[in-house]
């Protein structure tokens, strides 16, 4: 396999406004369970990380819907679904956080002096040593039987979906177009409302929640307000929510990295040329944790774009006014 290979996590699915919420639903699902299908043999493989980050994006969009439109799925059946997806989910976080150290490693050098930069080779072969570890575990997961059914029980219920009797699924009926709009409302509502609480001295759980309701509004907008709202409204707000999901996102890694450069002192301490490994791997603690401050005091500004008059304006008039969700 090579690159080129991979399936990329985007759906493109016709769906339209009045359609019914749950054959809609259905139809992003379908595409989506279709790209983690595709894409288990070349996170297996390992030889291509992309195939793994978009396996993980399209289960992040999975649990998304599966969050946002719970009402047009069973209720008994639904909750073991979604418990099954967050394990998957976990299952391959490790790998990928690990890829992503490896691969930037470079990067993640450039904050220590030249001088020093040399001397955190024992630090990469420990994060290397930890990802082939990582994806061992990670292909036992992707081989798994639990996988396998996981997989077979999604496809049978999407398969089934609109065939279902609706007592317990209360939104099956509605159209995809005033679920989805009520939705973005809620969770963009959401997101201002935790946004405002933040302060400098906030836990960094409070950046890390932000980000993940971020999450669910850029998929929703993504996944339906594409093809159902105009274009002119929800290109831009997919921007906006992009810069500010930047910055959260920088937050994060830093706070991540941080704790790992940390948890392996001991082990690269050990090797050769540990300590002098150590040496630069407290000035990249000192530089990491430094700009994970900063993206704090930048939060600020970045926030009040996403949360402005202009915002609250165009997400009412386009989508329906902000409810509690």
């Amino acid at each position: 396999m090579n690159a080129g290979d991979v399936r990329q996590a985007k759906v493109d699915v016709a769906i339209g406004y009045e359609q019914r919420a749950d054959a809609a639903a259905a139809a992003v699902l379908r595409s989506l369970i279709d790209v983690v299908a595709f894409n288990i043999d070349g996170a297996i493989v390992g030889h291509d990380a992309e195939y793994l980050h978009q396996l993980r994006i399209a289960v992040r969009r999975s649990r998304t819907v599966q969050r946002q439109f719970r009402g047009v799925f069973p209720a008994l059946e639904l909750p073991g679904l979604r418990a099954d997806f967050r394990w998957l989910q976990r299952a391959t976080g490790t790998a990928r956080d690990l890829d992503v150290h490896v691969e930037e490693f470079a990067q993640l050098a450039e904050l220590v002096p030249e001088s020093q930069r040399a001397a955190l080779e024992p630090l990469r072969v420990t994060l290397v040593a930890r990802r082939l570890d990582a994806r061992e575990q990670l292909a036992r997961a992707l081989r798994s039987q639990r996988l396998q059914e996981l997989l077979a029980d999604w496809e049978r219920l999407l398969e089934s979906l609109v065939e279902l009797p609706v007592d317990d699924r209360p939104a099956a009926e509605r159209s995809i177009g005033s679920l989805t709009g009520e939705r973005v409302s809620a969770v963009y509502g959401r997101m201002l409302r935790m946004g405002e609480a933040i302060g400098p001295h906030s836990p960094a759980e409070s950046y890390h929640e932000l980000r993940k309701r971020g999450k669910d509004l850029r998929y929703l907008l993504e996944l339906f307000g594409v093809p159902l709202f105009d274009h002119d409204v929800v290109a831009p707000l997919v921007r906006t929510l992009k810069g500010l999901q930047d910055l959260l996102g920088r937050h994060q890694d830093r706070e991540v990295q941080v704790a790992l450069v940390r948890s392996l002192a001991d082990e690269v301490a050990a090797l050769p040329g540990g300590p002098s490994a150590c040496l630069a791997m407290g000035v990249l603690i000192e530089r990491l944790a430094a700009d994970e401050h900063a993206a704090r005091r930048e939060f600020p500004d970045r926030f009040r774009t996403l949360a402005g008059d202009e915002w609250r304006v165009q997400v009412a008039e386009t989508f329906g006014r902000a409810e509690s969700g």
